[in-house]
């Protein structure tokens, strides 16, 4: 059996260190690029979804009644398909049965003074939009939670 030799011993060694720092440096990349197309397609199903979403509510009459698949978001009475709901929080809430969509107060913040003419309008048309909802002919039966206030003057418990 020859001698071995340091050097042919200490080159392989080197030689195998470079082998496996490569392998986990592409294993590595490939984790991150099968990462990178997961959020990629993650964000493009969201955007998709929320796309499909709004124009079914887009084409949604939010009325009550109909048959078949043609009426399926046409409705014919002249009750329109939706709640008003109270969240427990105070807020009055109108969600549509067919398309769920949901009509929320508008935030005051953009109505407040330092607000720019752009929010302003945004508000107005929001604001419209909310009241236009609350004012929809429906029988169904008005829904709600139990009202509670937090107040910061209460004494500790």
């Amino acid at each position: 059996m020859p001698p071995l030799d340091r050097k042919i011993i200490t080159e392989e060694l080197e030689q195998l260190q470079l082998e496996e720092t490569r392998d986990r440096v592409v294993s590595m990349r490939l984790q991150r690029e099968g990462h990178r197309r997961r959020v990629e397609a993650r964000d493009f199903d969201l955007k998709d979804s929320a796309a499909r979403q709004k124009a079914i509510q887009d084409a949604c009459w939010h009325k009550k009644g109909g048959k078949g698949v043609t009426m399926l978001f046409q409705g014919n009475d002249h009750n329109y398909a939706v709640v008003k709901h109270t969240l427990s929080h105070g807020p009055l809430i109108v969600i549509c049965q067919r398309c769920s969509r949901v009509w929320e107060p508008p935030s005051t913040a953009l109505n407040a003074r330092s607000a720019s003419p752009e929010d302003k309008a945004l508000y107005r048309t929001l604001y419209e939009e909310y009241q236009w909802a609350l004012n929809l002919p429906t029988d169904n039966e008005p829904s709600g939670t139990q009202l509670f206030v937090l107040t910061r003057d209460e004494p500790a418990a």
